[in-house]
């Protein structure tokens, strides 16, 4: 036999929810279209903050929704760059160099003649990695605030 069965809502007094604002796009207007890509547009896109202010950024895409997807990764790549920041250099080289060895290991072990091929992939690993150093150090050269 079924009975009734009553779901009862419970309220606790004095308990105050605290919701964080998120960001949130309050106007997004059509500027023009692109010149060199002439299926893309730019858009203007006014943003309240968390914190009540606003800005406004500039937004391109093939429509309003491509525009504010971009706006949207472009947000959290510099999240996520700004941790990634943190790390030192060196940490990244180990990594680096940890990978390559533990490549260079498993391809090793299915060579037959190790030396010749060994020594040239590794000179080529440390050839790039040396390249890719260089280009970095140079970069932050060159986006060195001159004021």
């Amino acid at each position: 036999m079924i009975k009734n069965i009553v779901i009862g809502i419970v309220k606790k007094p004095n308990v105050v929810k605290k919701v964080n604002m998120r960001q949130k796009v309050l106007n997004a207007t059509y500027r023009k279209d692109s010149n060199t890509f002439p299926e893309w547009m730019k858009y203007e896109v006014e943003i309240l903050n968390e914190d009540g202010s606003t800005t406004k950024i500039p937004a391109y895409g093939k429509d309003l929704q491509d525009a504010l997807s971009r706006v949207v990764h472009d947000k959290k790549v510099a999240k996520i760059e700004k941790k990634t920041k943190r790390i030192p250099d060196l940490v990244w080289v180990v990594l680096w160099f940890g990978y390559v060895l533990a490549l260079a290991d498993y391809s090793m072990s299915m060579w037959q003649d190790n030396t010749t091929k060994g020594i040239i992939f590794v000179s080529g690993i440390m050839f790039i990695t040396g390249l890719t150093l260089w280009a970095k150090t140079w970069f932050r050269q060159r986006n060195i605030d001159k004021s």
